[in-house]
């Protein structure tokens, strides 16, 4: 332990106010008390240095509270506590586990006023809070706090600090700090009696009642999943393969099947309704916590939530999702964020996982992420030619895995139908939005962004939700929607922000792809819509305005002549006044027609071939 340090000169307000400085969200506590003095406690917590201020102007010798979790930017407070009346030693606890698995990184250590200590870090994923995690160990997380020095305890005496809180920064979670948090293994129950060896022929529905059995015990998903995947490879003969239970066995876990009991006199039908084993506890709104919606691109991709991209192929996705993982990876404002002041946007370098079906490292994505300034060694990925990369799905137990084990701030997956299990029909109703649910869950447990790359369908004279309506899900689960397309001008692309559950969408974003770096171009308030129609139309008129070139050019091979002699010609053709307008232009553009005008009243106007290699 480092030595104690204590300012006895610093008031109660002077350390509210650093700590607000340093990103803490504080509150007042009752003097000598650990209990709220506002009516809302740590929902009250605030860095707004005025309010703060009124409320130690108002008492003096108020306590300070500091909220955990997302209020004071991912805080998560490790409690050991020290009771040797109760026989607790958190700190011993920690001693002990840290000789088996390795030491917890630096980080702020305060001392409490009973003798524990209160061990501070970040953590981009929502912890919650735990109480006795270990012998005498709690955690403070989302919707909690804790009192901080120079705060008086009930009993006397006064919290301090090992080191000076700013000396250095609060400790990001790794990989030891996780592991910590996770708490200390289960131990190993036996729910469901099995024989030593499964035959072929009993494979699936023994595992299936073995589903059945653990989820009666209240077990999770993803513990279920192991424990069927062990049983597996342990006692059938020979083992199932990964696709046979996703197909067969694990469906089961979607379904809320459970083994039918054997017939009795009560049922009537032969079989018995099963009842899930589910809690009756509910969660009233005032207890419930109010967020506000917090961006990992400011205004167009929020944190958490799944985030889909769509467009044509070659409109650019992959560039554009590499220039994002870039930006997140660096820490750096993104090209999408320009509107912002300097000042703003970005934040500090964080992890990015990506999956790509399409590309690979060597030949493209490498180069295009380094291209538009990521940090590589923050951007981790599996290649497609590794045989786990088919293990990767967006219901599978690997995926969550690799995310509770990196945490990357972002995650990629191009197309999502490399990620689809393969009994997962796109065009159903509901089967996207239940195949894409667990990522909303990982997103909130592990810190995570999903982003989806999605190719848009091939219907013509369609935009928005309809040009992604090989499967509605994708929209309807997709808290953010941005279409990628291209303009009609050469060379430049859009990003039309199309839905936002958080507010109104964003500007549509111009740019263009010079040597494989997304560069901005502008923003403009059309969308997909209008650059759709805009292509379109052009496209139907194409034909009829080569068409009406060809005869404005055979028309004036013999020589001069005046305008409305042309246009009348061009209506008997069949040429609509529209075509001919655009073909005149064109012409002028190319230098191939000329015009000139003669008298006052009636002023009279003439057109004539420009002599070239092909009016000659």
């Amino acid at each position: 332990m480092t030595e104690r340090v204590t300012d006895a000169v610093a008031s109660m307000k002077e350390w509210a106010l650093r700590y607000a400085h340093l990103g803490l969200a504080v509150f007042p506590v009752k003097e000598k008390g650990k209990a709220p003095a506002t009516p809302h406690g740590c929902k009250d917590a605030t860095t707004d240095a005025l309010q703060i201020e009124t409320w130690w102007n108002i008492n003096p010798q108020h306590n300070i509270g500091i909220a955990t979790g997302s209020r004071s930017g991912g805080l998560v407070v490790i409690d050991l506590d020290i009771d040797e009346e109760k026989g607790k030693n958190g700190y011993e606890t920690l001693k002990e586990w840290q000789k088996e698995h390795g030491d917890l990184p630096e980080t702020w250590i305060s001392i409490t006023g009973n003798g524990g200590y209160h061990y501070f870090y970040r953590d981009t994923a929502a912890n919650k809070n735990k109480v006795a995690l270990y012998d005498g160990v709690d955690i403070r997380g989302e919707g909690g706090y804790i009192v901080a020095p120079p705060s008086i305890h009930p009993n006397g005496h006064t919290y301090e600090w090992e080191q000076e809180p700013g000396e250095y920064e609060i400790a990001q979670v790794n990989g030891q700090v996780i592991k910590f948090l996770l708490g200390p293994a289960p131990e190993k129950k036996q729910y469901f009696h099995q024989e030593e060896i499964i035959p072929e022929g009993q494979r699936v529905s023994t595992l299936i009642q073995l589903i059945g059995s653990q989820r009666s015990k209240g077990l999770g998903e993803a513990a279920i999943r192991a424990a069927v995947q062990a049983e597996n490879e342990e006692k059938c003969i020979p083992p199932l393969t990964d696709q046979e239970l996703e197909r067969q066995v694990f469906p089961a876990l979607k379904r809320g099947w459970m083994p039918e009991r054997p017939y009795t006199k009560a049922c009537d039908k032969g079989k018995v309704r099963q009842q899930k084993n589910n809690s009756l506890e509910m969660v009233t709104m005032d207890s419930a916590q109010e967020k506000e919606p917090d961006w990992l691109i400011t205004g167009y991709i929020p944190r958490y939530q799944i985030t889909s991209l769509a467009g044509d192929g070659g409109s650019g996705k992959t560039t554009v999702w590499c220039a994002l993982a870039a930006a997140v990876s660096s820490g750096k404002k993104s090209f999408l964020e320009d509107f912002l002041p300097e000042d703003c946007g970005g934040g500090k370098p964080q992890k990015v996982m990506f999956f790509s079906a399409e590309d690979s490292f060597e030949y493209t994505l490498k180069r295009r992420l380094r291209k538009n300034g990521a940090i590589l060694e923050n951007i981790l990925s599996i290649d497609i030619a590794d045989e786990r990369f088919q293990d990767i799905k967006f219901n599978s137990l690997f995926l969550e895995q690799l995310l509770e084990k990196y945490r990357p701030a972002l995650c990629i997956f191009d197309p999502i139908q490399a990620f689809v299990p393969p009994e997962i029909r796109m065009g159903d109703r509901n089967a996207i939005r239940n195949c894409l649910a667990p990522l909303i869950g990982y997103g909130e447990k592990y810190g995570t962004t999903p982003l989806i790359i999605v190719h848009a369908n091939k219907q013509s004279g369609v935009w928005g939700r309809k040009r992604i309506a090989d499967s509605a899900d994708i929209w309807d689960i997709s808290r953010s929607v941005i279409m990628a397309g291209e303009t009609n001008e050469t060379g430049i692309r859009y990003l039309s922000h199309e839905k936002s559950n958080y507010g109104m969408t964003g500007n549509t974003v111009l740019y263009a792809i010079e040597d494989e770096v997304v560069c901005l171009k502008g923003y403009t308030k059309k969308k997909d819509k209008d650059f759709v129609t805009e292509v379109d139309y052009t496209t139907r008129q194409a034909p009829q305005r080569e068409e009406a070139k060809e005869f404005i050019l055979d028309f004036l091979k013999d020589g001069e002549k005046e305008v409305s002699e042309l246009d009348a010609m061009a209506k008997a053709q069949s040429i609509s006044a529209n075509s001919l307008k655009n073909a005149k232009a064109d012409l002028k553009k190319e230098g191939k027609i000329k015009y000139r005008s003669e008298g006052f009243n009636p002023k009279r106007f003439f057109v004539a071939l420009i002599a070239t290699e092909k009016t000659n």
